[in-house]
């Protein structure tokens, strides 16, 4: 289904009893192959420019408590790291542009675009998530999509955004390696067409969602980035081919790229926290590897 796609987005854009049962010696890693480690969510980098080493930790979007909080490893690099880089800085002007590009502002309404069934279920889906229709009627349908293929939010203390406040609160530097136009381009740009079977398969999927969203929180707690690369190719394949190769083109391949070479000056001055969706972490062209052809030297901290 097409809904996959976002389903994989959400693992690309972040203690427990559950972390610390996991071994942390030599045989997690696999640089020998050139690949990331099989158990591996966080890696210590060192530059060939002899600066101090860097830290790059792998997130997933989730407020789940068994997520936010932090192994004891984790939390000593972070504090260690007088500078924090992530995907995007979540800030007022972040989320502002967020709101704007997700909505129309042409003068047509999300009712307008939909076929008249559609909009019916799509309202009393996000009825159903706490959305009155005053809070979605300009939304794009790729922005709604979006929303209902998220987990459900409770407290609002996502990964991503729990690092940011604790950067901001220690007076650590924080620097994004991506803007947020950048990183809603790929679906911003989709012809409506294809937005709006987005959304009509996103709502034919959502009862399957509580059981993918475990499953992939279940690798990530075990470290197994190998595993949620798996479950995400998995969910590629299960969907329409030609958006797949975009997502896959657009959304990991060339952001991996991207987030690579914005971090090579911050890996040469050393002392980064650098912090990213787990699922950039690992496959030949991941940042992982990407970096170790460049003459990093990448190890398993945790």
């Amino acid at each position: 289904m097409i809904a996959r796609l976002l389903l994989a987005a959400w693992l690309a854009a972040g203690s427990t009893c559950a972390w610390a049962d996991q071994p942390t010696n030599a045989d997690d890693t696999a640089e020998s192959a050139g690949h990331a480690a099989t158990r591996g969510i966080l890696f210590e980098i060192h530059s060939p420019s002899g600066a101090p080493p860097s830290f790059l930790f792998g997130t997933i979007h989730s407020e789940d408590v068994r997520v936010v909080e932090l192994p004891a490893p984790v939390r000593e690099a972070f504090d260690r790291s007088p500078s924090v880089a992530l995907e995007v800085v979540p800030d007022a002007s972040a989320i502002i542009r967020a709101m704007v590009t997700m909505a129309y502002t042409d003068g047509r309404l999300l009712r307008d675009v939909l076929p008249a069934d559609l909009y019916q279920e799509t309202a009393a889906a996000l009825g159903g998530i706490g959305m009155p229709e005053e809070a979605f009627k300009d939304l794009k349908p790729w922005a709604v999509a979006t929303l209902l293929s998220s987990p459900p939010s409770e407290t609002g203390e996502f990964l991503d955004m729990l690092l940011f406040r604790r950067a901001v609160a220690d007076g650590k530097r924080v620097e994004g390696l991506e803007t947020m136009t950048e990183q809603l381009t790929v679906f911003d740009a989709l012809p409506e067409s294809d937005q709006i079977t987005l959304l009509r398969e996103t709502l034919a999927s959502r009862d399957q969602l509580p059981r993918i969203f475990e499953a992939l929180t279940a690798a990530y707690l075990k470290r197994d980035i190998d595993e949620l690369q798996r479950l995400s190719e998995q969910h590629l394949a299960d969907s329409d081919p030609r958006l797949a190769a975009l997502f896959q083109r657009v959304v990991i391949d060339s952001r991996n790229l991207r987030m690579v070479e914005r971090m090579a000056p911050l890996l040469d001055e050393g002392g980064w926290f650098i912090a990213i969706g787990a699922l950039h972490l690992p496959g030949d062209q991941g940042v992982v590897a990407l970096l170790r052809q460049r003459n990093h030297r990448v190890t398993v901290a945790f």
